[in-house]
């Protein structure tokens, strides 16, 4: 035996919503934490591209507020997505994933 668990079978999702006061708190709060983590990977390429939030937003025509909004995690929209990635000089792509593991481009 490993010694591994699986996370569906060890409880600690349910905990984890129990705590956090019931499922919908607890998936709300996992979308934040991701849409957290998909900010910090525009942060990222914004810092490896050598911008500043303000020649981002010059960029894209909006306030430099906007800008660290959209680097919180507050978007709106993956047109917000696409025109902060076109600011760095780069196009978004978006691609199905398909449970059998296939990809596929859209649009």
């Amino acid at each position: 035996m490993s010694g591994y668990t699986k996370w569906s079978g060890s409880g600690h999702r349910e905990r984890a919503e129990e705590l956090a006061g019931g499922r919908e708190p607890f998936a709300a709060g996992a979308e934040r934490l991701l849409a957290e983590a998909r900010a910090w990977r525009l942060v990222e390429m914004r810092r490896e591209r050598g911008f500043t939030q303000a020649q981002v937003a010059e960029r894209m025509g909006v306030s430099k507020g906007r800008v660290s909004q959209i680097e919180s995690g507050q978007v709106s929209g993956t047109e917000v997505v696409a025109r902060y990635v076109e600011a760095l000089g780069k196009s978004l792509v978006m691609v199905a994933v398909f449970a059998d593991g296939e990809l596929r481009k859209v649009g």
